[in-house]
């Protein structure tokens, strides 16, 4: 017995140690700020507008406003040849990042200031400018994390930068909702727009990559080649493109769902503010946290392949229950936790391998730019799924749209299977 409970001991320590890298604690501040404006767009934008009486159709077509982190490989590699005239203490990457948070953090000062009832428009302008400017910092984050993290860190740097994320989302999904019930909206907002200083610390402290790759050799002659062509070009050569695309744009249609349009369905079940913001946003990210740590560790044991596999299917059984949820009408608190506890858990498990199973398809010395691509592609697949959720809940009901999300899992275990021979 003594000899197990030595042996346990160790293993937490080992576990300890391989997330107290220092490079691991920086990823997690920035990956936590990069989680605030992610539910302050989102789903914490739509319990304001939820409250502010707006219909669920409107709620969903309102998700539009985080289409920059769908369309960020546009300017991303832009990131790899400007390099900015200011800020000349930071490397070159660095100045984007800290220029990206500064904006980020005035943009949110602005949205809490504003009233969706009296000026709709200012509100959607307003938040599709902070997520701009929170996907502009996702684009420097992922692009440290790829140039400082070894082979042997991609698992821990990408569970890492996914805790952090999920800590920044309890703070902007439940702190923020239970912030509203004390100070209101306003305050609630200015509250998560000074906890996005919490990145600029990771940011300053992050160690710079080895070199500012091409700034050197920077051609200006085949400035748009060069930035835009050859890497996309680079990246559409391997024969696991067409799979790899097809598994990126499916694999997030079902968290998407859940996640977007949550608080209209479980409000329409007779659940509380405070109840959603304890259950969903406290207890579930706390699973979401709980799993992406259980992520990096899988990652690091068994294989990114491995991990994805195992999340999806607990997806698929998370959304039928969402649907079991739906017909049995109002208040089913015990069903809602079992099934929030799968969906919370395996989308932690996604999130690690979803960022670590893309890097192993970025080439260099385009890493940041293939990165950004192919990531984008599965912001893109959840923003388009937001819109046309709230419109399939609408028409057909509650119960085909979760059973529709589980459906699209299914062709993500092939298009998986399909790439399964690049994974490592």
């Amino acid at each position: 017995m003594i000899t197990s409970l030595h042996k346990q001991i160790f293993r937490l320590k080992s576990v300890f140690r391989f997330y107290s890298n220092p490079v691991f604690l920086c990823l997690m501040a920035m990956g936590f700020t990069s989680g605030i404006p992610f539910l302050l767009t989102l789903s914490t934008l739509s319990v304001w507008l939820v409250e502010c009486g707006f219909k669920t159709e409107t709620i969903g077509m309102l998700t539009a406003v985080s289409l920059p982190y769908a369309f960020k490989f546009l300017w991303a590699p832009l990131l790899d040849r400007i390099k900015l005239p200011i800020l000349l203490g930071l490397h070159p990457i660095k100045r984007f990042g800290m220029l990206a948070l500064i904006f980020l953090i005035i943009s949110l000062v602005v949205l809490a200031h504003l009233n969706p009832v009296e000026n709709l428009t200012a509100v959607v302008i307003t938040a599709t400018l902070v997520s701009f400017f929170a996907a502009t910092h996702d684009i420097v984050l992922d692009t440290l994390r790829i140039h400082v993290s070894n082979a042997s860190q991609v698992g821990g740097g990408a569970a890492s930068e996914s805790i952090g994320f999920r800590l920044g989302m309890i703070s902007s999904g439940a702190g923020a909702v239970y912030l509203s019930l004390l100070i209101g909206w306003k305050g609630a907002y200015l509250v998560m727009a000074a906890c996005c200083v919490v990145g600029i610390f990771g940011l300053i402290n992050m160690p710079d990559p080895a070199s500012c790759k091409n700034l050197k050799n920077f051609d200006r002659a085949n400035f748009w080649r060069q930035t835009f062509f050859n890497p996309f070009l680079a990246l559409i050569k391997g024969p696991f493109i067409i799979p790899l695309i097809g598994f990126i744009l499916t694999i997030k249609i079902a968290g998407t769902v859940m996640n977007a349009l949550g608080a209209p369905f479980l409000f329409s079940l007779g659940f509380s503010k405070f109840e959603f913001a304890s259950i969903t946003k406290v207890y579930g990210v706390g699973l979401m946290l709980f799993g992406s740590f259980t992520g990096g560790l899988l990652v690091h044991k068994k294989g990114t392949v491995f991990c994805l596999q195992l999340a999806t299917i607990l997806q698929m059984l998370a959304c039928t229950l969402f649907a079991v949820l739906a017909t049995h009408g109002y208040h089913q608190l015990n069903l809602l936790i079992i099934t929030l506890s799968i969906e919370s858990f395996s989308s932690g498990l996604l999130a690690t391998g979803f960022i670590s199973y893309l890097s192993l398809f970025c080439k260099s010395p385009y890493v940041a730019s293939h990165f950004t691509l192919l990531y984008s592609l599965g912001s893109l697949s959840r923003v388009l799924a937001s819109i046309g959720a709230g419109y399939v809940a609408a028409r057909f009901g509650w119960v085909m749209l979760f059973l529709l999300s589980s459906a699209t899992l299914l062709p993500s275990l092939w298009y998986l299977q399909r790439t399964l021979s690049k994974s490592v």
